[in-house]
């Protein structure tokens, strides 16, 4: 039997054991016996920091629903430890500076152990690098950057998680389509990439790949209107293929000023650009155009997912948000304790081998574990196997743009991307 098993029974079978000789007045030691603030019957303070205003509200309310969906399924079924989940959530502004107020208010008002967010890398790293030191798991459901893999470590234990693809497999994929010949065949290449966190490092991972001559790396200003200088500069030397990672709102602008522009040179576009609206607004611009893509396999949790959370079904990330929070209440049950280096230790074994289970079904994954059974919750996202960094292999799909639509070229499995990052 596992530390973490014996930690669970011994809850069990002293929460059993006080609860059979009426012993009341013992709620403290319980607490402490529990983990978390207050009694084992107090809830569970968790939170989410997501983007509710700012530059991705399009997607934050879509998110936050996801989290409180997350949260029902796992209150329905009694809790972790038998104690319900509290998600208190706070709006990002998608901005560093009021994600990290709003996350010491979690910490030092709240008392939470873990949370769900953020959304963009640019405001999740700063998060990351204070998460070990006060004992508080972060789980991100959207922020992709490569950097995150290497953040969030207290000793061995790493308090930083997600349940988004690393940039990394993206950057090879990109790579991939630039270097072979039935797609690209490229000699020389450029990258243009939003001057953030996420820009910077899924196109330096691109150009990793790239097994020709990188002639520029060139960051663009997301609140510049003009961009024919930076144009310029992206094709002074002339390249074959261009690795755009970007967003939809300036990169519409872009585009259309690349195409008045005459410049030339074959697109591989970054996932975030992939929008039906952005398509079809420059059907006859992107037409042809690549895009690497991630396509995960799709589980029973997905159904379950779409069919409760309706209109908001398809918001960008939102099932990995539902996931998040899902795979942290699985972590305290097993772990035997909420806290959030409980849930930083159990976090990856709750999501691989053993029998699997499926959202909405907490009282299913809470029975196994209770006998000392493995579980492998497969996610609404992805199967969500996490590795030692606590982040998911997705499988990818090459894409083209023909006519606004994506059509899928190939499929590269989750195997292809062990041991490339």
């Amino acid at each position: 039997m596992t530390g973490t098993e014996k930690s669970r029974r011994a809850y069990l079978q002293t929460t059993a054991a006080l609860g059979a000789a009426g012993l009341t007045g013992l709620s403290g030691c319980i607490g402490s016996i529990s983990g978390g603030s207050g009694g084992s019957d107090d809830p569970i303070q968790m939170g989410s920091i997501l983007p509710i205003t700012g530059a991705l509200s399009a997607y934050g309310n879509g998110m936050q629903e996801a989290v409180n969906l997350a949260k029902k399924h796992i209150n329905d079924a009694g809790g972790p430890l038998g104690r319900t989940v509290k998600v208190h959530n706070k709006d990002s502004e998608t901005k560093p500076s009021k994600a990290s107020q709003k996350y010491k208010s979690l910490v030092n008002e709240q008392g939470i152990v873990g949370f769900v967010g953020a959304a963009s890398s640019g405001v999740s790293v700063p998060l990351a690098k204070n998460v070990a030191s006060d004992g508080v798991m972060q789980v991100s459901n959207a922020s992709t950057t490569p950097a995150l893999a290497e953040i969030g470590y207290e000793g061995d234990t790493k308090y930083f998680g997600r349940t988004a693809p690393n940039d990394g497999q993206q950057g090879i994929v990109m790579g991939r389509i630039m270097n072979e010949d039935d797609y690209i065949g490229a000699d020389k290449a450029a990258f243009l990439h939003v001057a953030n966190a996420y820009g910077e490092g899924l196109a330096k991972k691109a150009k990793a790949a790239f097994d020709g001559e990188t002639v520029a790396m060139v960051p663009y200003d997301k609140k510049s209107s003009d961009y024919t200088s930076t144009l310029d500069k992206l094709f002074e030397n002339d390249p074959d293929a261009v690795g755009f990672v970007g967003y939809p709102g300036n990169g519409k602008t872009i585009l259309k000023q690349w195409d008045n522009g005459g410049y030339g040179g074959e697109w591989v576009l970054s996932e975030g650009l992939n929008d039906k609206g952005f398509f079809e607004n420059l059907k006859e611009i992107t037409d042809g155009m690549y895009l690497a893509s991630p396509s995960p396999e799709s589980t029973k949790s997905a159904d379950t997912f779409d069919g409760e959370m309706g209109d908001q079904s398809g918001t960008l990330f939102a099932p990995h948000a539902y996931d998040g929070l899902f795979l942290q209440a699985l972590a305290i049950h097993k772990a035997g304790e909420a806290t959030g280096e409980a849930i930083a230790k159990n976090f990856q074994s709750v999501s691989r081998d053993g029998t699997k289970v499926y959202a909405g079904e907490f009282q299913k994954a809470k029975d196994l574990l209770d006998d000392g059974e493995s579980i492998n919750y497969q996610g609404a996202s992805s199967p969500v196997d996490m590795n030692e960094s606590l982040e998911p292999l997705n499988r990818f799909a090459i894409m083209q743009v023909q006519s606004a639509k994506r059509k899928e070229l190939e499929t590269i499995p989750r195997t292809y991307f062990e041991g490339k990052l």
